[in-house]
């Protein structure tokens, strides 16, 4: 992953969690609704596991089971995709994630093994075993997972697309004359500008420079928010920095001079 991409992902673990409900799937609804496509996801999903453990258990068995557990898994999934990723994961309190997602997976498994035992297990299989059973226990805790993993793949998704098409529309490419060519230059690209006077050479990540007609101040107008003065002749991209001291910026092959009012918190952006 670039730096340029990871700057954009990561500015999606810092959005609010309203944001981040309106904007994963805004563009993936079938149908434009919303709810039809979450209807026709858990459909599909009872469909295709009714018919998977339809071998073991029979198909009746099987469509029957797999029914009186959805409820489970459709809580255990949304308290996941509404609560913990938006409440804790989006934030980066990764660890609390992982502690209310395992207190979560135990508290479901139990419950899934209560459906199993008193609405299966005794009402149509009556097999007369034990209420509470470990493996069984945390086989269900398991099979639990899986569903919310599934769920959290295709909503990381849409969420990752999602964030990707609004950055790449938000980027517009600026035009630069020089040697008698109009250049098209993504921001992303330009690792440094130097002022030379009237005229402004412009540092792009191929080693190719171009020098046109302009000043510092007319260039930082059209570049996005990454782009620091860092001295009064030169202009960098805080994406492309890999180190930094009191006198000087270096990027890539580039020394840059870093000016006395140029802070640490600006330079890692």
């Amino acid at each position: 992953m670039t730096k340029s991409t990871y700057f954009y992902v990561k500015r999606a673990f810092h959005m609010t969690w309203k944001k981040y409900l309106n904007q994963t799937f805004s563009h993936y609804y079938l149908f434009k609704s919303r709810l039809l496509t979450h209807v026709i996801f858990w459909l599909v999903y009872y469909l295709s596991f009714a018919l998977i453990w339809a071998s073991k258990h029979g198909l009746f068995a099987s469509f029957y089971l797999e029914f009186i557990l959805l409820p489970l898994r459709i809580s255990a999934t949304y308290l996941v995709l509404y609560w913990l990723m938006p409440g804790y994961l989006l934030f980066g309190k990764v660890l609390k994630f992982l502690i209310y997602w395992s207190i979560l997976l135990i508290i479901f498994g139990i419950l899934q093994r209560l459906v199993i035992f008193a609405f299966y297990e005794e009402l149509l299989l009556k097999t007369g075993g034990e209420l509470f059973d470990l493996r069984a226990i945390f086989r269900s805790g398991l099979l639990i997972n899986t569903t919310i993993m599934l769920a959290m793949t295709i909503k990381w998704y849409g969420l990752y697309h999602s964030l990707m098409s609004r950055q790449t529309k938000q980027i517009k490419k600026i035009e630069i004359n020089a040697d008698r060519r109009t250049h098209l230059i993504d921001p992303r690209e330009i690792l440094h500008i130097e002022g030379l006077g009237n005229y402004i050479k412009i540092h792009l990540q191929n080693q190719q420079a171009l020098t046109t007609y302009s000043t510092i101040k007319n260039i930082l107008n059209q570049l996005p928010k990454q782009f620091l003065r860092c001295h009064r002749s030169h202009v960098i991209n805080t994406l492309h920095i890999e180190s930094f001291n009191n006198d000087n910026i270096y990027l890539g092959n580039s020394i840059i001079p870093r000016g006395k009012d140029v802070k640490d918190a600006d330079l890692k952006g």
